[in-house]
């Protein structure tokens, strides 16, 4: 096995529809020297693209500067980072990554017609996030690691936060390549620390192992799950019991919070059950949010023996109640298979939600084998060409594609989603390919997007905001202008 640390940098701060503009990597082996040489690509912002400012000035990126700095189109940085990811043995590491990284990753690959989940699990490939580990060490083991607070003595796992506590040398916080060694050295700092606690956790990259445990007779009442979705001031940890798999998704269980009693889910009725489901936990309301979370196999869940609870230090952290802990766990042990029901009664109401644009449709459902069939084949028909036009014109790549672009708007696919999809990745990349008319449809979409509110409306009620933040340097002042001018730039070609 080897590491490969990565991180993006992003036009936004949602992995579904934002998109990258710097990606850097590391590999090293598993004692963290690195193999090779980093990895560093900068990606060209198609043109229905708004960079937030706030992702700008963290960042200090302007979509102006990519050309000086060798961006590449998103089909070519997309297939660059496919190669790597797709190198057999490869853990792909970050921090926060598996809920931000890996899914801008999934929804880069789906963008640009590439298989989105496979570097995940294939040829021995896997998946590991930093920022969980380290949230598990200072909720279980705390030793050999300075945890930092912030200004108000809230516990603070920011990276940045984390290097400076513990003398970790991080020179330029959000750039993609500092921010990658800063990950590098965090994990490798918690592996001496603790290094069983972390050899176990890195053993949980394996779902079918992570299925074993915690659907295993003795433990379904009662394990330890570390998890973002829990209260930070609980050391983002409770005490789980698992009640099954939900509407037959293998990959994914059911889990009751056992600090909450369970004899609410078996007196309220389904329906005010789901109503709780999705309550905010600070919303204004007489109605108390549903103690249940979905667990994902092949997300790399942390979960431990419940016998953790009874170490030194541990429930008083947690702020456990070990003693309605043990009355809950023997209830849901009394209940289980109806409370099993009930739950999976309360996840078949389901929610809702707006129609999303194609590009930011992954979670729709799986293509079909023809549909995936035709993409890969053009992806290795792009990858051959690409390999061969290396250091040529673009006119050559595109020259070179052209019968594989051709078949690719000729075809006749299974899924809607693709109808959309794949004539603007054309349109994105080689518009010379689209006949007239589907170049005029793809200008007319542009400006839809930005016209919209989301669009360079939000953009330039976001800058207003950033121009009235107390104690705005002159750098960040520049930064602002020169942003202003692309986002004018855009209007005045509506």
């Amino acid at each position: 096995m080897n590491y490969l640390f990565y991180d993006f940098e992003t036009t936004g701060a949602d992995p579904a529809c934002d998109r990258p503009v710097q990606f850097a990597a590391l590999r090293t082996d598993e004692a963290f020297a690195p193999i090779g040489e980093p990895v560093m690509l900068y990606c060209q912002l198609s043109d229905e693209v708004l960079m937030h400012p706030t992702a700008a000035r963290i960042t200090g990126i302007l979509p102006s500067a990519l050309p000086a700095l060798g961006a590449l189109p998103e089909a070519e940085f997309a297939a660059q980072i496919h190669a790597l990811m797709h190198e057999p043995g490869t853990c792909a590491v970050g921090f926060n990554s598996l809920r931000f990284d890996a899914e801008l990753l999934r929804y880069l690959f789906w963008r640009n017609l590439r298989e989105p989940y496979g570097h995940e699990w294939q040829d021995g490939n896997s998946r590991f996030d930093v920022l969980d580990c380290a949230r598990a060490l200072r909720a279980l083991r705390p030793d050999g690691i300075c945890w930092p607070v912030d200004a108000a003595g809230v516990p603070s796992l920011r990276l940045e936060a984390l290097t400076a506590a513990n003398g970790i040398a991080h020179v330029g916080a959000h750039d993609a390549l500092a921010d990658v060694r800063a990950t590098r050295d965090v994990l490798a700092l918690c592996q001496r620390a603790q290094p069983k606690l972390v050899a176990y956790l890195l053993s949980l990259r394996n779902k079918q192992a992570v299925a074993e445990f915690v659907d295993h007779p003795q433990r379904r009442t009662g394990f330890v799950h570390v998890s973002p979705m829990i209260a930070t001031a609980d050391g983002n940890t409770s005490v789980f019991a698992n009640l099954g798999v939900p509407q037959g998704i293998k990959t994914q269980r059911i889990l009751w919070d056992l600090r909450a009693d369970p004899t609410r889910l078996l007196e309220e009725s389904v329906e005010a059950l789901a109503a709780a489901r999705f309550v905010r936990g600070d919303a204004a309301s007489d109605t108390i949010r549903l103690p249940i979370k979905l667990l994902h196999l092949n997300r790399v869940p942390l979960v431990a023996p419940y016998a953790l609870v009874n170490e030194a230090g541990v429930a008083e952290r947690l702020r456990l109640d070990l003693s309605a802990l043990r009355q809950h766990q023997s209830l849901v042990t009394q209940y289980l298979p109806e409370m099993a029901d009930k739950l999976r009664a309360v996840m078949e109401l389901s929610t809702e939600f707006a129609p999303k644009m194609a590009e930011c449709a992954l979670y729709d459902g799986f293509l079909d084998r023809q549909d995936r069939s035709r993409l890969d084949q053009f992806g290795r028909a792009f990858d051959h060409a690409r390999t061969r036009a290396e250091g040529a014109p673009a006119e050559t790549l595109a020259q070179a594609l052209a019968p594989a672009l051709a078949q690719l708007l000729a075809a006749d696919w299974q899924d809607a989603r693709l109808t959309a999809l794949v004539p603007r990745f054309v349109a994105r990349h080689w518009p010379s390919a689209l006949a007239a008319s589907a170049r005029a449809d793809w200008a007319d979409w542009v400006r839809a997007q930005w016209q919209s509110p989301k669009g360079l409306p939000s953009f330039f009620e976001a800058l207003a905001v950033e121009r009235a933040a107390p104690d705005l340097s002159a750098t960040t002042q520049r930064l602002l202008d020169e942003l202003e001018q692309w986002g004018r730039a855009k209007t005045a070609a509506r």
